[in-house]
């Protein structure tokens, strides 16, 4: 692809474009997704570099190494046929499809530490009685092809995974027809040997869409408890999306330790978000780059059974002790949660953007921008979007030492998203 002789691409912005009269009468009404190198600072367009083609829908992620990205790219919104797999040069700009074709979406897609294989979780078939199965890939970049490491058990249905050494950890629950009818629990993937574990039961932890009882309400819950992937010290942090419980998975030996209550300091309350199609209880949470504090935020959700408008309550944003489990710090929570990279700054986004002091939960600045996501991160800034399908989207790059919002870039269509790649 081409690119200026003297510059290399740091930052991609993903956007809705119209793809041309030689494309599908579907890409035409729709448009397509094309990512082009913007300046980190200025979000403007960088002249003279060929954007890279994302057709409908993508998958991305960056190698260690930060030099390769991982790409595929699926041709339509109302199948998952024919997605393609591409390796991009980060560092030369250049796009080499390779021979892998992809019928399905993909979760939780990464590189091994060492950049030389791909993981992916995808769908493999469902039976008559809506028990899904999937399936874990790989592809080795030494002989680029596709291949099937082994199969979950049928009706898993996973939620999030990691990959930590040569074996893939996977948080998800059992399901028939799409109910969760257990605890959660975590599968374990040797990668080399192809084998599965057996599954590590959280019992007592809901996850998923569980059928409920509740007068007045939609008759399901979706529950989703948070999830704060301690890599460098092997182990996932677990909340508990209904009580105030913590469990800690050791991804190395595959055991856990808990229930470990939370010691609180009371309820505090904070202004609702926006709704969803079904009753929710979600928590997010993320853990320092220490390894020392989980943070812990969320959102309840009430969905009536005869439509009227759903009641939200927002769930307080936490600082947790994890030496005794202590709570350190409260504040106003949201429906998103996000860390910098080195941990010193949290954002969390609801009806506004909220930039906080990690140490102490102290605001240090607020944009009014609502329904908002951080979409990525570079060199000290962070890129906040916000998409709309009546309105256009728009992309803010915000500095994470003092809430500046250096850049913003409006987008005319409904999706503006980042890739960093550097």
């Amino acid at each position: 692809m081409a690119r200026p002789a003297d510059q290399t691409a740091s930052l991609l912005l993903v956007r809705v474009e119209d793809p041309g009269s030689t494309a599908s009468l579907d890409q035409q009404k729709l448009g397509v997704l094309r990512a082009r190198p913007v300046d980190p600072r200025t979000l403007a367009d960088l002249p003279g570099f060929t954007p890279l083609e994302l057709s409908h829908h993508y998958s991305a992620v960056l190698s260690p190494d930060m030099r390769a990205l991982a790409t595929i790219a699926w041709p339509s919104g109302s199948t998952s046929y024919g997605g393609r797999l591409h390796l991009v040069d980060a560092i030369a700009w250049s796009d080499r499809a390779v021979d892998v074709q992809i019928d399905q979406n993909v979760q939780s897609m990464q590189w091994s530490a060492d950049g030389t294989r791909l993981v992916w979780i995808g769908i493999v078939g469902s039976n008559p009685t809506l028990s899904y199965q999937f399936a874990v890939y790989a592809m080795d970049l030494a002989s680029p092809s596709a291949r099937e490491v082994a199969r979950l058990p049928s009706g898993y249905l996973p939620q999030d995974a990691r990959l930590l050494g040569s074996r893939l950890a996977i948080v998800g629950a059992v399901t028939e027809k799409g109910l969760a009818t257990e605890s959660a629990a975590i599968a374990f993937v040797d990668i080399p040997a192809g084998s599965v574990s057996p599954l590590l039961r959280l019992d007592g932890l809901r996850l998923g869409q569980i059928g409920v009882n509740e007068t007045g309400l939609y008759p399901y819950r979706m529950i989703v408890p948070g999830l704060a992937w301690d890599l460098p010290r092997g182990r996932l942090v677990v909340v508990d999306a209904e009580r105030e419980i913590v469990r800690v998975v050791d991804l190395v030996r595959g055991t856990e330790s808990g229930p470990l209550a939370i010691r609180t300091r009371g309820s505090v309350k904070a202004p609702a978000g926006g709704a969803k199609m079904i009753s929710t209880t979600r928590k997010i949470a993320a853990v320092s780059a220490d390894g020392r504090t989980l943070y812990v935020s969320g959102l309840r959700e009430d969905v009536p059974a005869q439509g009227e408008n759903p009641q939200l309550t927002p769930i307080a944003l936490q600082r947790i002790d994890l030496g005794d489990m202590s709570e350190t710090a409260r504040s106003q929570g949201g429906k998103e949660l996000w860390m910098a990279s080195d941990g010193t700054r949290l954002i969390v986004a609801d009806d506004s953007v909220r930039l906080l002091d990690a140490r102490d939960l102290r605001e240090i600045a607020r944009i009014e921008l609502r329904d908002a996501i951080v979409a990525g991160e570079r060199a000290g800034l962070a890129y906040v979007a916000r998409a709309s399908f009546d309105a256009g989207s728009s992309l803010r790059a915000v500095e994470l030492a003092t809430g500046r919002v250096v850049a913003m870039r409006d987008v005319a269509r409904h999706i503006a998203d980042v890739i960093t790649l550097r």
